[in-house]
């Protein structure tokens, strides 16, 4: 909570253009979030039907990593979180299926609440 204060009063002291454009972007992020969602869940289906369900690791992977960095930037440090236990998974070779499941539902449940 100290850190989202710290942040508030750094905020207040951009000039009024500058709240207002991170503002802006602030909303894209919210609206590509619905975009981001839709492509997790493309990839979960994907997953699903390929003949080794991990070779479609690597796009999740780098969509998580996106995440991870662009939602502390805009205010949503939980999503952050979701999406690095995401890729922290992925990133391990020995994962467990039901900890991706886990992880994975988490990310979801995150993004659908942005939009």
């Amino acid at each position: 909570m100290g850190n989202q204060t710290a942040t508030a009063s750094k905020m207040d002291q951009l000039p009024e253009a500058a709240r207002d454009r991170i503002e802006q972007l602030r909303l894209l992020f919210i609206e590509r979030s619905k975009e981001n969602l839709a492509q997790i869940r493309q990839l979960l289906d994907a997953r699903k039907t390929a003949n080794d369900p991990r070779s479609i690791d690597e796009g999740l992977m780098t969509l998580a990593h996106s995440l991870v960095g662009a939602s502390g930037i805009f205010g949503f440090p939980e999503l952050g979180d979701k999406a690095f236990r995401v890729e922290a998974t992925l990133r391990s070779a020995d994962y467990q299926e039901a900890d991706f499941a886990e992880v994975t539902s988490e990310l979801i449940e995150q993004l659908a609440l942005l939009g």
